[in-house]
C-alpha cells in the first residue's frame, strides 16, 4: 500500500505496481493532451448504469498505463486516448451505492450547488462556520450544470504539434461511443464542453489572458521532482507534496484501492475588459502594462515571478522562489493572484501558523481552455475561458479554504487589502474594495489604491470522486 505521508514517488516502482495500476490516471500527473472533451451524464436506471459504469472501467486510463503510453510516445510517436471516469454525490446515489462503499468528504457529499452547508474557513478554525464559502450563485450558471450531474467522462488526445483535426476527431468519437452505450436507458450526456491547450509562440501552455499556466502546481513523482530539481532546485521553495494530499483511500474498491476527490469549474473570462483594465491599472499606477499585469497576477506572461524582478525573463523553471524578502507586497502585491493561491509562507510570517499547514492547503490543477484561441477579441465576455479542474484529498479543507479564505478574503494577511483580482468572487450583498498596488516596484511608501477584477464568471461546476478501476469493475 502507498504511504500517503510519502513523496518523491517513483511510478515504475514495482512494490507500488497494484496501487498504480488500479488509480486514475491524470491525478499525479496531467494527461499532457491539447484536445479534450468533458461529458457530463446523467443517469436513469440504476442497474443499467452501474452495468455502464462497469464498462466504461476497460477503457479508463490508470496511472501506470498513462507513464507506460508516454514512454511509448516519446520512442515512437504513438499517440493513446487518456480516458477517465468521475462519479458525484448525486452519482453515488442515483447508482444505489451502499454508503460503505461510497467516498466521505462533506462537500462532495452535499454537491456544489448546495449552498446551505457549512464549511470550517476560517485561519484558525476557531469560528461560526461558513455556508456558501464560494460566493456562488447558481442562477447564473450555464442551465446544464444547474441540474443533477452525475458523472463526468474526460476525454483527451494529441499532443503539441499534433494534427488539431486528427486530435477533435478522436476524442468525438469517444463521445459518440459514450452516447450509444447510454442510450439502452441507462442515462443521456448532460452537456460536453470542449477544452484546447493554448500555447504561446515559446511553446509553453498559457491560459486566455496570456499568462503560463501550471508552473507552479505541487509535484509528487519522483520524475517531476528530479526534473524540478535540475531547472533551479528547493532552496527557497519545495514543490513536493504528500501524496496524502492529493488521494485517499477508496472504500468501493479492493485493499491497494485509492481515488481523489475534483472541483470542476467552468470559469468564463473576459478577455477585452482585463485588457483594458490592466491599461487603466498600469496608467494610475504610472508603471507599464507587462509590469501591471504582473502585479495582478503575481508572475509575467512568460511565468517570470514579479516577486524575484520586475521585468520578464528570469532563468529558471519559475518555481524556486518565496516572499522572505517582500512581507509587505512591494514587489509582489498580497493581493495577487499567484501569491493568493499560494502563499509560500505568508500565513508563517504574518500569523506564526506552521508552514506544513499552509502547504497542505494545496491543490493539484489540471485545468484546459475553452473557447476560439483568438487571445485579443474587439468585444467583452467571449464564449472563451477555463474549465478548471482540480485534485485534492478533502474539498473543504483545500480548494474551499483557498478559495473563501485567501481569494474571496478582502483583509487576508492585512487589513483592506482587496480580494484577489482575479479568482476572487465577491457576494451579492457586499461591495467590491479596491486593491493595494505599489506604483514603484520594491520601494516602501509607494502603494496605491486601485480596484481590479469582475473579469472570471463562474458558469458552472460540480465535486467529483475519481474512484479505482476495482471500485468501478465492482460497482
Amino acid at each position: 500500500m502507498i504511504n500517503l505521508n510519502s513523496t518523491n514517488l517513483d511510478i515504475t516502482d514495482p512494490d507500488l505496481r497494484s496501487s498504480f495500476s488500479d488509480l486514475q490516471g491524470g491525478i499525479l500527473k496531467s494527461h499532457g493532451r491539447d484536445v479534450s472533451r468533458h461529458v457530463f451524464v446523467r443517469f436513469h436506471d440504476a442497474e443499467l448504469a452501474r452495468t455502464w459504469v462497469r464498462s466504461m472501467a476497460e477503457s479508463v486510463t490508470s496511472a501506470l498505463q498513462q507513464h507506460e503510453s508516454a514512454v511509448e510516445w516519446k520512442a515512437t510517436g504513438k499517440e493513446h486516448l487518456f480516458t477517465s471516469l468521475m462519479l458525484s454525490g448525486d452519482g453515488y446515489r442515483a447508482l444505489h451505492v451502499d454508503q460503505a462503499r461510497a467516498p466521505r468528504d462533506k462537500a462532495f457529499t452535499a454537491g456544489m450547488k448546495d449552498l446551505d452547508q457549512t464549511y470550517n474557513t476560517a485561519p484558525r478554525g476557531d469560528h461560526k462556520p461558513t455556508a456558501n464559502p464560494l460566493a456562488d450563485d447558481p442562477q447564473d450558471w450555464e442551465e446544464a450544470f444547474r441540474s443533477e450531474v452525475h458523472a463526468l467522462a474526460l476525454f483527451a488526445y494529441g499532443s503539441d504539434g499534433h494534427d488539431d483535426d486528427e486530435a477533435a476527431a478522436a476524442v468525438d468519437a469517444a463521445v459518440k461511443e459514450l452516447a450509444a452505450a447510454l442510450s439502452g436507458g441507462a442515462g443521456e450526456i448532460v452537456c460536453v464542453q470542449s477544452g484546447h491547450a493554448l500555447r504561446n509562440d515559446i511553446g509553453q501552455v498559457i491560459e486566455h489572458f496570456g499568462f503560463t499556466d501550471g508552473v507552479s502546481d505541487p509535484l509528487v513523482l519522483k520524475s517531476d521532482l528530479d526534473r524540478a530539481y535540475a531547472n533551479g532546485g528547493f532552496e527557497h521553495y519545495d514543490p513536493s507534496i504528500n501524496i496524502g494530499g492529493v488521494i485517499v483511500p477508496d472504500p468501493g474498491g479492493g485493499p491497494d484501492a485509492y481515488g481523489s476527490f475534483v472541483v470542476y469549474r467552468k470559469l468564463q473570462q473576459n478577455l477585452r475588459g482585463f485588457a483594458d483594465h490592466t491599461a487603466q491599472m498600469a496608467d494610475a499606477l504610472g508603471v507599464d502594462r507587462d509590469l501591471a499585469g504582473a502585479l495582478v497576477m503575481g508572475r509575467f506572461k512568460d511565468g517570470t515571478p514579479v516577486g524575484e524582478q520586475s521585468v520578464p525573463g528570469w532563468r529558471n523553471e519559475f518555481n524556486d522562489f518565496n516572499y522572505d524578502d517582500d512581507w509587505t507586497g512591494l514587489r509582489c502585491p498580497l493581493a495577487s493572484h499567484a501569491r493568493r493561491s499560494n502563499p509560500r509562507g505568508d500565513t508563517y510570517r504574518r500569523f506564526g501558523s506552521p508552514e506544513t499547514i499552509e502547504r497542505s492547503r494545496r491543490i493539484v490543477r489540471r485545468g484546459i481552455s475553452y473557447g476560439t484561441p483568438d487571445l485579443d477579441p474587439p468585444q467583452e465576455w467571449t464564449d472563451t475561458g477555463l474549465l478548471f479542474l482540480c485534485y485534492q484529498a478533502n474539498i473543504e479543507d483545500q480548494f474551499i479554504f483557498i478559495q473563501h479564505t485567501w481569494c474571496n478574503n478582502q483583509d487576508f494577511l492585512e487589513d483592506a487589502v482587496g480580494r484577489d483580482p482575479v479568482a476572487g468572487q465577491c457576494p451579492a450583498d457586499e461591495q467590491r474594495n479596491p486593491q493595494v498596488w505599489p506604483t514603484q516596484w520594491g520601494r516602501p511608501h509607494s502603494e496605491r489604491s486601485f480596484e481590479f477584477g469582475d473579469h472570471v464568471r463562474m458558469r458552472g461546476g460540480e465535486y467529483f470522486f475519481v474512484p479505482s478501476l476495482s471500485a468501478l469493475r465492482t460497482m
